[in-house]
This record gives C-alpha cells, structure tokens and sequence, in this order.
C-alpha cells in the first residue's frame, strides 16, 4: 500500500524551527534558492502585505514549505519553495507551488518570480510547464579568506561607522536611492528596514555606514554570518547580503572602502568563506568584486511567470 499524500496547509509557527532545520539539511546547489533569513522574513511578515506561506506536512512530520511575498511597488511577487533533499513522496513541490501561485491574487501583481540554481533540471522543468521563463542570469561569487590577505579598514575619502539606533530611516532612503531602477529592487519602507534588523541573529553592528564631508550617508555594507550546515557544522560563513552607495557619490571609491571594511569586521568575526550574490549585468560591481579575489562558485536563474 502506498503512503497517504501529504497534506498542503497554512503555516503555524510552531513550524519555525523544523523549517529551518529543512533550510540547513537541503544544501545549496539544487532547487529553489532559499536562504533562513528569507524564511524569517516570510514568516514574520506573513500578518501582513499579504505574505503566504504554506507547509506540505506527511505522515512523518513537515516534508517542505512554499511562501509568496507580494511586491506590489514594484508589480511582482517573489516564489520561494523548498523540500528535504531524499522528500519520500513525488509531486510535493509541484503541489506545493500550484497552491503558493493560487495564493497570489492581488490586483497590483502583474507576474511572479522565481529564482532556482542553475544545476535544477527538475525546478526548470517544474517552472517552464507552468509557464515561466527565464529573465536573469545572477552570479554566487565567494571569497576563501585562507587565500586573502585581509588588510583591515581601508583608509579612504569617506568616514565609515556602524548604524546608529535610529537611524533606519537614513539608512532606508540610502538604500532606495542606492538601487532605484534596479532590476527586481523592491523599494523598501522604514518599517521593513526596521524589521530586517530585527530579525534573530541581526546587529546594527552588521551595517557598516560611509559618510560625506556633511556627515550625509553616502554608502553602506551589509553583512550577515551563519553557520553552513551544508559546508560542515564548524563553518562560519559570512555575507556581503548589501552592498550600495548613492548614485551622486558613486565612481568615488566608496564601494571598494566598504567593501573592505566588511571583510574586515566579518574575517574579525571568524568567518572563513564569504559570499555574495550579483546580476551579472551590473558589470562595475563585477569588476569590484573581480578585483577584490571572488570567484564564480555557481550560478541562479531568475524565472517570470505573467499574470493576464
């Protein structure tokens, strides 16, 4: 006799920290590119802006879960799924992302985007036959700091200091300005930048903040670090998760001074491999990068369903 199918239903949040526990055993390489914090975010937000988010629950526990998040400034909401990586029972994730699209129903939602790993025959396929396509190639780039020199704060034209309480607001009309135009940038709010900052394992230490002659935030880094279940349980992994400068302070050294000083506070912070995500279309980001020692270690696609 077959096993029963699995049951697709709400998220509770007791569901927390077997969610996560799904997030650190799937690995990185295949699927849907998923990350904790994007969870945490998912969950804490679901109360509000319409944020949905699922489970797929079999006799055994919780197989996997799906969120969608509305992005209506920008006419997109974003589909992230995930499941354990030996899942018993065939057909959850198509299941699993029928009911998170059906979820989506928003008048101001114009189409759906999914960014899988390039390595996913199985999630293009399961994208491609419900209508998806491809849009955008991102690059994962890491840096191994046991093969680079960590040369601390770089000294530079510009101040740099941790964020300030209270100072969300300063820190989100940088961001907006930083990244206006961008492909897929969704203008935050200050109570969304508030919420980020909040969320567990989150420091106002981990913004580093670059300012003018004035004392006007001209730039800033954002870093994150995270044990790597995938990469071994003794792995301190950090991230460059941000990284922008105001477009009237950009070609000025900014960005390769923050980007040093994020090394430096995550490499003081015991990190050994850090990474970051880029559209390869940025090309003056790549080359910062490029410069700086990270390599290409994989690749994403992003994925776009229309809405008629």
């Amino acid at each position: 006799m077959s096993a029963p199918s699995p049951i697709i239903r709400e998220y509770r949040p007791a569901d927390l920290d077997r969610l996560l526990e799904i997030e650190s055993l799937a690995g990185g390489r295949r699927g849907c590119v998923t990350s904790p914090s994007d969870l945490m975010q998912s969950a804490s937000r679901r109360d509000h802006d319409s944020v949905k988010v699922i489970v797929a629950e079999g006799k055994g526990g919780i197989l996997g879960y799906a969120s969608v998040t509305p992005e209506a400034r920008i006419g997109r909401a974003v589909l992230r799924w995930r499941l354990l990586s030996d899942c018993p029972t065939r057909g959850v994730a198509g299941r699993l992302v029928d009911k998170a699209i059906s979820l989506t129903g928003l008048p101001a939602i114009k189409a759906i985007h999914a960014n899988i790993w390039q390595a996913s025959p199985a999630a293009r396929k399961l994208l491609c036959r419900r209508g998806f396509r491809r849009v955008r190639l991102y690059l994962e780039l890491r840096l191994d700091l046991s093969k680079s020199r960590v040369t601390g704060k770089k000294k530079g034209s510009f101040r740099l200091g941790f964020l300030q309480p209270g100072g969300e607001a300063r820190l989100t009309h940088l961001q907006n300005r930083s990244f206006a135009g961008a492909w897929g940038y969704n203008p935050n709010t200050v109570d969304e930048m508030i919420l980020r900052t909040r969320l567990p394992g989150s420091s106002l230490r981990d913004i580093i903040m670059a300012f003018g002659r004035d004392e006007k935030p001209v730039g800033y880094c954002w870093t994150r670090t995270y044990h790597s279940g995938a990469e071994g349980p003794d792995l301190m992994m950090g991230r460059i998760y941000m990284l922008g400068v105001d477009p009237d302070y950009q070609g000025r050294g900014a960005g390769r001074q923050l980007l040093e000083a994020g090394i430096s506070e995550l490499a003081r912070g015991g990190v050994r491999i850090i990474e970051l995500t880029v559209d390869q279309e940025n090309e003056t980001a790549c080359r910062l990068y490029r410069s700086r020692g990270f390599k290409i270690w994989k690749r994403s696609l992003w994925y776009e369903k229309k809405i008629e």
